[in-house]
């Protein structure tokens, strides 16, 4: 089973080296990851541009509301404060005066001056509309309908990948990850949230996926022999350093586990080129970070926002 790619003629030839063909198929594998990166960044532009949007338009009805235009709304509050203390209002919203950027330069600024005095209102005014647009905005009632690209299908199921979970879900959330990887050890504390809320609905799946087998993610396969594969996968991601063979020797005789079976599947030829090809099939198939989330077969834009992600399973199931 491979990436599908629906609507295109895979046997179509893209080129031609001393009369070897390279298909479409070959070079939509090899590109779709790019192309995906492409369409999140103007995922993320769109998303950005709709923020000041929505600020825009707030600030907009409550001028409107205020029988005001936005400049004249926004004039009137400076205004209001700068009929405080001026002392107060600078220290209350952060603002020195002291200096002030001209042509790349930083000018020192003498107090009582023309200049002093319109760098201090344009700081004041800036901070002041910023504070309420952080407010309306924090109070709105908003709902966006843009969402982030989804990928082509890749189909991953069939490699070795460990449930748990709801074993029946028809919608499923897999995780290739590195034992060995900074941004999946913190990951891990995003998908434990996740797990915890949707254990009862969703399938969740763990796949092996580094430069090359781990003894971490052998020791875990080793492991699984004899029924103890979630307990080592936690474990080793809940170490704070690096599980070393110590380690994982140690936390096997705690779980009580046959170590002459242990040592000797931990070691087995077999288990570790199970654990290449997996690697090597997953290359094949598109993916190239750790940790590259698979929602019903889709790959998923790099986040680490439960958030986010939890509206993404709430759409699949």
């Amino acid at each position: 089973m491979s990436c599908n790619i629906s609507n295109v003629n895979k046997d179509e030839i893209v080129a031609e080296v001393n009369g070897e063909k390279i298909y479409l198929s070959e070079l939509s594998s090899q590109s779709k990851q790019e192309i995906f990166d492409l369409l999140n960044t103007a995922y993320e532009i769109k998303n950005r541009v709709l923020t000041n949007l929505i600020k825009q338009r707030l600030l907009e009805n409550t001028a409107k509301n205020k029988n005001m235009s936005l400049e004249e709304f926004l004039d009137f509050l400076v205004q209001q404060k700068l009929l405080l203390d001026q002392d107060s209002i600078k220290k209350y919203y952060a603002i020195n005066t002291e200096s002030f950027y001209a042509k790349n330069s930083l000018i020192p600024l003498k107090k009582g001056t023309i200049e002093e005095e319109l760098s201090f209102q344009q700081r004041l005014r800036n901070r002041i509309v910023q504070a309420l647009v952080d407010s309306l905005y924090q109070k709105a009632d908003i709902k966006r309908y843009i969402y982030p690209p989804k990928q082509p299908e890749c189909v991953v199921r069939d490699l070795c990948v460990h449930y748990r979970g709801n074993l029946d879900s028809s919608t499923s959330f897999i995780v290739a990850s590195d034992y060995n990887c900074g941004r999946c050890v913190q990951f891990e504390k995003t998908l434990s949230k996740l797990y915890d809320q949707y254990r009862e609905q969703v399938k969740f799946g763990f796949v092996h996926f580094a430069d090359a087998p781990s003894l971490a993610a052998l020791a875990c396969e080793a492991a699984d022999k004899q029924g103890q594969f979630w307990s080592f996968h936690d474990a080793i991601f809940n170490y704070v350093e690096v599980a070393d063979s110590a380690f994982i020797y140690n936390f096997a005789k705690s779980k009580r586990l046959d170590m002459r079976e242990f040592d000797k599947n931990l070691h087995s030829p077999d288990n570790y080129k199970k654990l290449d090809n997996i690697i090597n099939r997953l290359v094949e198939r598109g993916l190239m970070a750790t940790p590259t989330i698979i929602i019903n077969d889709r790959l998923v834009y790099v986040t680490n926002s439960y958030e986010e992600l939890s509206k993404l399973l709430e759409r699949e199931l």
